[in-house]
């Protein structure tokens, strides 16, 4: 059954909205922990706001690569479907008698 152009739409909207999220959780990630200078005990304390940040930060890198992937799965699907639909399309342009 042949899908719409707007399911199409649909799934090329929610492979967007996923890499958005995925870029923003990448930004939380850097801002939370690869922007901080650790000491060895895994601690950074900011004299500024008085507040000791851990090594915890780390947990922002899961949800970013996981929105990454469903993004590039979503994303290759929508490829895939328009080569097949286009290969269908040109195979019956081209078995027509004419």
């Amino acid at each position: 059954m042949p899908r719409s152009p707007a399911t199409a739409l649909v799934g090329l909207g929610l492979a967007l909205v996923s890499l958005a999220a995925s870029a923003f959780f990448f930004w939380v990630w850097y801002d939370r922990y690869l922007s901080r200078d650790f000491n060895e005990l895994g601690r950074f304390y900011d004299a500024e706001c008085q507040c000791v940040y851990t090594t915890a930060g780390m947990v922002w890198v899961m949800p970013a690569v996981g929105f990454l992937l469903m993004g590039i799965v979503l994303l290759a699907i929508g490829v895939r479907r328009a080569r097949a639909r286009k290969a269908l399309a040109a195979q019956a342009c081209s078995s027509r008698p004419g």
